[in-house]
């Protein structure tokens, strides 16, 4: 079963925006008007679906697809089953970045550095939602360690994210909205 819905999201990880931005948080001027700017367009959604992990002779198999990764495997260990899931921050944070690319530069960058911790904000609390309370692992996304990106194809049409949350892969596996993170994580029984 597919489960998807909208996020509410709490204040962007502070510890978070500030990897991002490579500076302390408060010397940065732009930050208010910028993440005034984000919190106007946001629209975060999550589609999420539950399958059985299946070992096979050299890998798993989630439901879409035989996987080799050894970093997956080892980072799902005994799991025996996986939510598969995509968060999106929706379409208009990718209006917003592109017209603060043409106009004001410096304010892109900023409100991109927020949009980047905000995704991985809008990730915590769709876990919340999917587990609720459920004990797992560590979310992995294609991309980390041996995951490779190309699983992304079949991944989202696993869980359907154009129809229910408007996340589309281009020819190069890169997500629109770009704003968007899948992953795995495995339940912990």
């Amino acid at each position: 079963m597919i489960k998807h819905g909208f996020l509410v999201l709490p204040e962007v990880d502070q510890n978070e925006l500030r990897a991002r931005l490579g500076c302390q948080v408060e010397s940065v001027a732009l930050v208010p008007k910028c993440l005034n700017a984000l919190n106007n367009c946001v629209s975060a959604r999550f589609v999420s679906r539950f399958c059985d992990i299946t070992r096979t002779k050299n890998g798993i198999d989630l439901g879409f697809g035989k996987i080799t990764s050894k970093d997956l495997i080892k980072n799902l260990g005994q799991c025996k089953r996986a939510a598969v899931f995509a968060v999106t921050l929706g379409s208009d944070v990718d209006r917003l970045l592109i017209k603060l690319g043409k106009l004001m530069p410096s304010e892109q960058f900023v409100t991109d550095a927020i949009a980047s911790a905000l995704s991985e904000t809008a990730c915590d609390e769709a876990e919340k939602l999917i587990f609720d309370g459920i004990s797992h692992a560590p979310r992995f996304s294609p991309g980390y360690g041996d995951l490779p990106l190309e699983l992304q194809k079949p991944l989202l049409t696993f869980l359907d994210a154009e129809k229910t949350v408007g996340i589309t892969l281009s020819s190069s596996l890169l997500m629109t909205p770009t704003k968007s993170i899948t992953a795995i994580a495995g339940i912990i029984e």
